[in-house]
């Protein structure tokens, strides 16, 4: 029954990184578009595998990067040749998770410098071997000079290094510095007993079921309204040299967030059924999911000013912006009370 349990914990939490993943990659996809015109961005998206890696392992962790690449496909992409949507797509994140191999060695370190070091390090090979994945792709299929985006060279292996390092790099700093943020501040998020503890549960406290079911509800919702959405936004453009299709990203973002509520809305029944409901786990992920709504509502509210568009949809994302903030404070405000009551 606890292996099941364990199992069933695991299973929600992929889903939930790949997601948060998935997100934070549309994120920084949108303010970096325009200086990576072939694909690429600067961000921390791998941090979603990265915490899997060292929360879970290594397959886990794979698995992880396999749905976040599984998502970039899902919204837009670029066939030039089946290997390339594998290079590009698929291995990318997917190499990220092998820093779950230093799993092992994480948790047998004795000393914050040593949990730090084997961070540093399973971020380092992730990070690199997800380097490793787009320059392949450059080389092997985008070597043709005419088709660089920068043109300071004609090598198309000095010029696919830079390209890639370019926000690979970065990235790789960004997400370590987090990292080890994370690990310094919750070290209980790198740690596959952070569910295991929980409170007591009254049997006569029907709130945690209502806020459960209200969660699996509106993210049924969510999710099948925008589903629709996203499959009525296919379109697709075929010439000689490459196929190219996409689908409508904010419809897949919001279904995305809907799965979200599901998944949290699910845990928490479970929690609350097996009397060992959690307010602050609860609000924690809350705080997350509306922080990452807002974030993402900010920049499509940039991005349509930049764009002049519907003032219709300035207004809206204004709105969902507002909700997010309002919703990851209020979240926040009580995941602090309820630390410092179960404390007290």
């Amino acid at each position: 029954m606890k292996n099941t349990s364990n199992t069933i914990r695991t299973i929600c939490e992929i889903g939930i990184f790949a997601a948060l993943g998935f997100i934070f990659d549309e994120i920084q996809g949108i303010i970096w578009g325009g200086v990576f015109p072939l694909g690429g961005s600067i961000g921390f998206a791998m941090i979603a595998v990265l915490i899997i890696a060292f929360r879970r392992g290594l397959f886990p962790a794979l698995l992880t990067g396999l749905l976040m690449g599984l998502f970039d496909i899902a919204t837009k992409v670029y066939i030039y040749h089946p290997m390339q949507v594998f290079l590009d797509y698929i291995f990318p994140y997917m190499f990220v998770g092998l820093a779950g191999l230093f799993k092992p060695l994480f948790d047998k370190a004795q000393t914050k410098q040593s949990k730090i070091m084997w961070l540093l390090v399973g971020t380092l090979v992730g990070g690199l071997l997800k380097l490793l994945s787009h320059y392949l792709s450059g080389v092997i299929f985008f070597s043709d000079p005419e088709g660089f985006a920068w043109k300071f060279t004609k090598n198309a292996f000095l010029y696919s290094f830079i390209y890639n390092f370019a926000f690979t790099g970065p990235s790789i700093l960004i997400t370590t510095v987090l990292l080890i943020i994370v690990y310094l501040t919750a070290p209980r998020v790198l740690s596959d007993k952070a569910f295991v503890e929980s409170e007591e549960n009254d049997d006569k406290n029907i709130a945690p079921a209502i806020i459960s079911t209200s969660m699996i509800a509106g993210g049924s919702f969510l999710f099948v309204y925008f589903l629709i959405q996203w499959i009525a936004s296919f379109k697709t453009k075929e010439t000689a040299d490459y196929l190219k299709y996409s689908f409508d990203k904010d419809s897949m973002v919001i279904y995305v967030i809907g799965v979200f509520f599901i998944v949290l809305g699910i845990i928490c029944l479970i929690a609350y059924l097996k009397r060992r409901f959690n307010y602050i786990v609860l609000t924690s992920t809350l705080m997350v999911i509306t922080f990452v709504s807002f974030a993402y509502s900010i920049i499509k509210i940039v991005d349509t000013l930049q764009d002049k568009g519907d003032p219709k949809q300035y207004w809206i994302w204004f709105a969902v912006a507002l909700i997010g903030y309002i919703g990851a404070i209020v979240a926040f405000v009580l995941s602090l009370l309820n630390y410092r009551r179960k404390e007290a």
